[in-house]
């Protein structure tokens, strides 16, 4: 049966800001390989397919001189947006509901266009009229980019979409769709059979969809009739035809081959040297890569393939590598690994290199220029004078560790407190969703932060710059006795007294991690 007219207006889609898809990470990549790419402080940004411009809202905000515009076929998600749009006064931004094949996007021409969940799950006519607007309206410089289904990777989730897409054939109403599909995923996780590896690799998917999907994405992409996974070398095919050409992925680790066995790695570093997009395809046959975040430019602009390290002095950097042992030793000759949470892992012995990835997990979110961190790396590792080495050293260093997806690199990333001042203020936008009744915010790093304290909810509504610490526990105790809904389930209420004796310490700890989640505005 086909999908009811409209279907992201009957079942509203998960809309999230997309920090791969950022600008000022997409400007890194292009700086690193040589595309001249406008900064986000002044550009033109459009997204199509925005839903309810959950991504597009925290970049107006953070880049007040730059213009952002989102289309969308959802009426219903552009007007969601649109009231967070006008209660947050931001001119510089436009969300427009339309269909991408009728609509005008008038003269001008955008440094950035991205569409993510949009190409695999659209009839060809869309794809191609979402490339034909890059190629007519891309700047000579500016980016594309492109989520989408991937084979081989995709060829295992087929098998499970093709079952559930089976079990609901009879079933119209959203809800009852998304029950069937649901019920069908119990059922098949204690009845398939078999203990070989096919069977075993279908429990997997089936766990991974049980565990990892919202239902209204069950019911949008895996129930979707239209849901067309493409190779890479088949995507870029069909961009070239419109003028388009491969420069990276937006998760730039993704295509180091570093990380696997010598003899794999050194056969697609040679493809490399031949096609960059042949080794994408390999890498993928090697990863059974399901899904992919293309960042595309004009086909006639000059690209370096081999990236040029240096370029890191165009950029800063984040990330939270962490030393074993910790702390390190930063004598020469020691060699420290650095981890991060994700598995990516380095190891270096030179005083300078283990300095700056202390300071770049100390400042964590907060971004440091790649100058400036070359010279507090000195000052904690103690060495004195200017040698040259030392920045080709950093340079070396922080894309080595970009490769493997250790830290993150941006081209004049937005600002935000770095710590809570005085009279702390959340930013505009977070304010803005708690007021709504969410407990779901968007960061000024384009991330989703969730709080489901009920008192740190009523903390950060408060946080509107005009009070210090001893009036936020004042107000936050007053507020909180009495109340059922501040205290764990069977404990009684408490009075203003107790709430105040208690968060004396805790406002503190919590504003610290207000400012850690990159919530708070600068004074």
């Amino acid at each position: 049966m086909s999908e009811p007219a409209f279907s992201y207006d009957v079942v509203s889609y998960p809309s999230n800001p997309l920090p791969q898809a950022h600008p000022a990470r997409l400007a890194a990549i292009a700086r690193l390989h040589g595309v001249p790419t406008a900064s986000p402080n002044r550009c033109r940004f459009l997204e199509v397919a925005c839903g309810d411009g959950a991504n597009l809202l925290p970049l107006a905000l953070a880049y007040p001189n730059s213009n952002f515009v989102g289309i969308d076929l959802s009426g219903t998600a552009i007007a969601r947006g649109e009231d967070l749009r006008s209660r947050l006064g931001l001119a510089n931004l436009k969300l427009v509901a339309a269909d991408l094949t009728a609509w005008d996007p008038g003269p001008d021409r955008y440094d950035y266009i991205i569409s993510h969940g949009l190409y695999s799950w659209v009839p060809p006519q869309v794809r191609d009229a979402l490339f034909a607007l890059c190629r007519d309206r891309l700047s000579p410089a500016g980016l594309a980019y492109v989520s989408y289904n991937a084979l081989p990777g995709c060829h295992v989730r087929r098998v499970l979409w093709d079952i559930l897409r089976f079990h609901v054939r009879d079933f119209t109403d959203p809800a009852e769709r998304i029950q069937q599909a649901t019920a069908m995923l119990q059922f098949l996780s204690k009845a398939v059979v078999g203990n070989a590896p096919l069977p075993e690799l279908f429990r997997e998917e089936i766990r991974w969809a049980q565990d990892k999907t919202d239902p209204s994405v069950l019911y949008h992409d895996d129930l979707a009739n239209i849901n067309d996974p493409v190779s890479i070398t088949d995507f870029v095919a069909h961009a070239s035809r419109f003028g388009l050409q491969f420069l990276s992925e937006a998760e730039y680790f993704e295509m180091t081959p570093d990380l696997l066995p010598p003899v794999a790695a050194d056969l697609l570093r040679k493809l490399a040297e031949r096609d960059v997009v042949l080794k994408e395809q390999y890498l993928d046959f090697l990863k059974l890569r399901r899904f992919r975040q293309t960042v595309l430019c004009p086909a006639g602009l000059a690209v370096r393939r081999e990236a040029d390290e240096r370029a890191v002095f165009q950029l800063e950097v984040t990330g939270e590598p962490v030393p074993d042992p910790d702390p390190p030793d930063l004598a020469l000759g020691v060699p420290i690994k650095f981890r991060t949470a994700k598995g990516a892992a380095i190891s270096t012995d030179h005083p300078i290199a283990k300095a700056a990835l202390l300071e770049v997990r100390e400042a964590f979110p907060y971004p440091l220029a790649a100058s400036e961190l070359l010279m507090l790396a000195r000052r904690r590792a103690r060495a004195g004078g200017d040698d040259p080495e030392d920045k080709d050293g950093i340079a070396k260093l922080l894309y080595g560790c970009y490769r493997v997806g250790m830290v993150d690199l941006y081209l004049d990333p937005p600002r935000f407190a770095r710590t809570a001042g005085a009279r702390p203020k959340l930013s505009p936008l977070a304010r803005a969703q708690l007021d709504r009744g969410g407990e779901t915010m968007s960061s000024l790093r384009s991330t989703v932060v969730q709080m489901a304290s009920p008192i740190g909810l009523e903390m950060f509504k408060l946080l509107d710059g005009r009070r210090d610490r001893e009036t936020l526990v004042t107000e936050l105790a007053n507020r909180a006795a009495g109340d059922p809904k501040f205290v764990a389930p069977g404990q009684p209420p408490q009075p203003a007294s107790w709430w105040r004796e208690r968060l004396a310490t805790e406002v503190e700890s919590g504003l610290a991690m207000a400012a850690k989640m990159a919530l708070l505005v600068e004074e």
